[in-house]
């Protein structure tokens, strides 16, 4: 049993019914992006194209920050193509009572939204390709995307761990850092996390490096070590001048 269907989820989920295992992937509303686009990897349509220079408080105006997407490292990996290898897709996990586990039924609309949020992702590179006049390959179908999703008929609300014989359940929920030791006041918010502007803390000096979407997409990936290590550095270095 794996519990979330984002890149850590959806990867490992394939790693383990490639390698013979009965697997059930309790989904999320996870969003999902192709490897490879008109002849380069997604990664580098999207630092052309700009999304990932994209601000944190720009995210924050549409809502909640979303979850990293569905990504394959080797290729696509979507909802619809684990489920032809045999992953049984499930909806998201809501309960755990005394070894049984319950579920929703919203795995389709799972599939629907990571369909809707790869289009939206290639149609904006789409648009950059024709607005800069850029020579790229044309679109071609993705396997792994344009493949139906085999889903239970009915869907499965419920599972006996002991009488499915699952003896191992693989959490890949997503995880924050425990900032517990940092005993400083308005440093951390009522849930325990950094508060802070572009890495910066409001007690001076104390800073927070390499957090997801801390200034803008990039954050959290190696994309940003260059751009945020250098503002630190900086204030830093201003500091010790000062």
């Amino acid at each position: 049993m794996v519990v979330g269907s984002a890149q850590s989820g959806g990867q490992i989920a394939e790693d383990l019914v490639q390698a013979g295992r009965t697997v059930f992937l309790a989904t999320g509303r996870v969003g999902r992006l192709p490897r490879m686009y008109r002849g380069r990897h997604i990664s580098v349509w999207l630092v052309l194209s700009g999304r990932m220079d994209i601000t944190r408080r720009e995210i924050l105006e549409q809502g909640p920050i979303p979850g990293r997407p569905l990504q394959g490292a080797l290729h696509t990996i979507s909802l619809q193509s684990l489920s032809a290898q045999g992953v049984v897709l499930l909806g998201r996990l809501t309960g755990v009572d005394d070894g049984r586990l319950s579920f929703s039924d919203d795995a389709e609309e799972h599939v629907r939204h990571a369909d809707e949020g790869s289009a939206m992702v290639r149609s904006l590179i789409d648009e950059y390709i024709a607005r800069n006049g850029i020579n790229a390959p044309r679109a071609e179908p993705d396997p792994a995307e344009v493949i139906g999703a085999l889903l239970p008929n009915p869907p499965i609300r419920s599972i006996d761990l002991v009488a499915r014989g699952i003896t191992t359940v693989i959490w890949c929920t997503g995880f924050i850092g425990d900032f517990g030791w940092v005993r400083l006041p308005d440093v951390l918010d009522a849930q325990g996390q950094p508060l802070h502007e572009n890495g910066f803390a409001s007690v001076p000096g104390v800073y927070f490096a390499g957090l997801p979407f801390a200034i803008s997409r990039r954050s959290g990936t190696i994309l940003a070590i260059e751009e945020e290590a250098a503002l630190l550095a900086d204030d830093i270095r201003r500091r010790l001048d000062a």
